[in-house]
């Protein structure tokens, strides 16, 4: 170790200011917004009972649409309906469900009679003027056996805030397209969890977010919104308007899509993640980029630091530590809360890898929207 550490000149404070700062910066984010994570718990009672309305939208699904319906219908929640919009199917899913309604009053059900480029908004605004209720959750038809005390969970979680955040991820596949979705879908409900809490709310994902359907005509739906093909309620949650955000841990709320993922999906969650962080106000995504940026240089200015003056690694090794062990503590508890456990070291690493990524597809979205510009 050298005891001379403190003893150099101003070019040679750069590489131990970087890194010294970018601790510091690191610290700050775990500390203020991920922190708050270890403190959420399950809830247990103190719902309102309000009624609910599951919407969802499908095409060509005949093999599979009584399956999906007969699991909504049968959860354990005294006053909810199905919405189910039928988004211009070629095959019979219209037919079966026009006689399941027949036998199930709290299921209605409207289509889409030609083909559009803008189907999943217009299937959403559809749905919510066709819902009864006003707490409204979507869900996909690709949800895997969602739990008989879902709602009755999200009712109990949701409390006086007008956006519930539940857990949705990838039902786990022997594919490593599947992991890697499934670990980009796990980063982004910490992230947008953390950030919420933190005051700073953004929602990556739109379903299995039970929220209130005025919020939606308030702001006049997807008016100006609708060549925006990368998100859907999306836009909406993370628009500029008063809210509370709550956030559920609870197993009972939480979904699993059935999904086999192709070549390009992994990239098409990092190009939504990325654009909705476009749409967001200054100061959320100057907070965001600096959260990239303090990983950026903290790696970097420590692997200088270990190359570059080995004798001062305790001066290096131990505010390192104290980084990596928080963010270890911090992700196993979330992940445990979340049953993940299987993708906890991966997760932890891609924490790191992440930055990078994104850096990598914010020019190639650049390059792109540059190109398309002038065509």
């Amino acid at each position: 170790m050298d005891f001379n550490f403190f003893e150099r000149t101003m070019m040679e404070w750069i590489a131990p200011a970087i890194f010294f700062g970018a601790v510091v910066l690191e610290l700050f984010f775990l500390l203020y917004f991920f922190l708050r994570l270890l403190f959420l718990k399950k809830k247990s009672g103190g719902g309102t009972g309000e009624p609910i309305s599951i919407c969802l939208s499908v095409r060509n699904e005949e093999e599979r649409i009584e399956s999906i319906l007969t699991d909504l219908l049968g959860l354990d929640y005294p006053n909810y309906e199905v919405v189910l919009v039928d988004d211009f199917s070629e095959d019979h899913t219209l037919l079966k469900v026009a006689q399941m309604a027949r036998n199930y009053p709290q299921l209605k059900y409207t289509s889409i009679s030609q083909e559009s480029n803008f189907s999943e908004k217009i299937a959403i605004n559809l749905a919510l003027k066709a819902a009864s209720h006003d707490r409204i959750v979507f869900l996909s038809p690709d949800s895997q056996s969602v739990d008989s005390e879902f709602l009755k969970a999200l009712d109990n979680n949701a409390g006086d805030s007008n956006l519930l955040i539940g857990y949705m991820n990838f039902a786990p596949q022997k594919s490593w397209r599947n992991k890697l979705c499934r670990i980009e879908r796990l980063a982004t409900f910490v992230d947008s969890a953390a950030f919420s809490f933190g005051g700073l709310p953004v929602i990556y994902e739109d379903g299995n977010v039970l929220f209130r359907k005025s919020i939606y005509f308030e702001q006049s739906g997807f008016r100006g919104k609708m060549n925006h093909h990368f998100a859907n309620l999306e836009l909406i949650f993370n628009d500029r308007f008063k809210k509370k955000i709550h956030v559920s841990i609870d197993p009972e709320t939480f979904i699993h899509e059935q999904v086999r993922h192709q070549r390009g999906d992994f990239f098409d969650l990092l190009k939504k993640r990325i654009r909705l962080n476009q749409q967001l106000g200054f100061w959320k995504r100057l907070v965001y980029f600096l959260g990239d940026l303090s990983k950026y240089l903290f790696l970097g200015a420590l692997t200088w630091m270990l190359v570059a003056e080995p004798k001062n690694w305790p001066f290096v090794v131990v505010p390192a530590m104290l980084v990596f062990v928080l963010q270890f503590f911090i992700l196993k508890s979330v992940v445990t809360h979340l049953k993940e456990d299987k993708i906890f070291l991966s997760s932890f690493v891609y924490v790191y890898v992440r930055p990078l990524l994104n850096l990598s597809q914010a020019t190639k979205n650049y390059i792109h929207d540059k190109r398309n510009k002038w065509n």
